[in-house]
């Protein structure tokens, strides 16, 4: 729920889904996680820290370490905002991230939108990058949720 500027409440609707990750998900290493003790590089985490959501803290059920072959995704410093992210990110090509701005709208014509950050590619802010190998994590939570990553809304699956 939010309260609007005429001070009455609203609700917002959940993020529609535009695709179903086709290919891994996971954040390389070195990218760092808001959690309830401040930002933490994401291959220190481990189940049952407290991970700071979109939803309110959350604790960590498990945290999936795998080798990437081929290609991530870099997202450049404020690709998607100011300060979204606030730093280079590297994830892998089906990690899902939330739009909740006007591409969301433009894109997908909704508010909101789970899109795998490889349909955001345009070459110069959102690039592929050949990797021989990357190791990233996937982070999973008792139900999926959002969590900030260099502050890139970024989702994370159930497991």
């Amino acid at each position: 729920m939010i309260i609007t500027q005429q001070g009455q409440s609203a609700s917002v609707a959940e993020p529609r889904q535009i695709a179903t990750p086709s290919t891994s998900m996971g954040l390389a290493f070195g990218s760092t996680v808001l959690t309830a003790k401040g930002e933490r590089a994401v291959e220190t985490l481990a189940p049952g820290d407290r991970i700071i959501t979109r939803d309110g803290i959350r604790r960590l059920t498990s945290a999936i370490t795998d080798e990437l072959k081929g290609t991530v995704i870099r997202v450049s410093a404020s690709a998607l905002g100011h300060d979204r992210p606030d730093a280079d990110v590297r994830l892998a090509p089906g990690q899902m991230i939330l739009l909740r701005d006007w591409r969301a709208q433009a894109l997908y014509g909704t508010a909101t939108a789970l899109v795998p950050v490889s349909r955001l590619v345009d070459g110069e802010y959102i690039s592929i990058e050949d990797a021989e190998t990357v190791s990233v994590v996937t982070l999973c939570f008792e139900s999926p949720c959002v969590i900030y990553v260099h502050g890139l809304e970024v989702a994370c699956p159930a497991g």
